[in-house]
């Protein structure tokens, strides 16, 4: 080994020097990701209380929806997130294609396929805007 310039002496194959470090090799690790998501959107019900209020310029009316199940009106009219990921994944399950045709395709959809697995619901809210 011959020694070039620049180093102090004896410490350029040193392999404690930061230049000759080696890199730790890549692990796995298990972790738990939870996400907050939110959306707006319309949803009809008639789980709500009518309200009719009469003053010197007219009558008014009004809903008191502060009993209102919001949830339970949501879910009967769109899908969860949890509900959209299993209807994700049964869609790509279905239509996996043929890994002899295009091996990176069928590859990306087992990944997603993958991705789409293990979700639980941590919490749920739905309220009125």
């Amino acid at each position: 080994m011959r020694e070039s310039g620049y180093y102090p002496p004896g410490a350029e194959f040193n392999p404690r020097a930061p230049w000759n470090e080696q890199e730790a090799p890549e692990r796995q690790f298990d972790v738990c990701i939870s996400q907050t998501l939110s959306k707006s959107t319309r949803v009809t019900t008639n789980d709500y209380v009518p309200e009719v209020d009469q003053d010197e310029d007219g009558v008014y009316e009004s809903t008191d929806t502060s009993d209102t199940d919001w949830k339970e009106a949501y879910k009967n009219e769109h899908l969860t997130p949890l509900q959209l990921i299993s209807e994700f994944k049964d869609f790509l399950t279905k239509h996996l294609p043929d890994p002899i045709i295009d091996v990176k395709e069928f590859q990306r959809f087992k990944h997603l396929i993958g991705e789409c697995e293990d979700w639980t619901e941590d919490e749920t809210e739905v309220m009125e805007e």
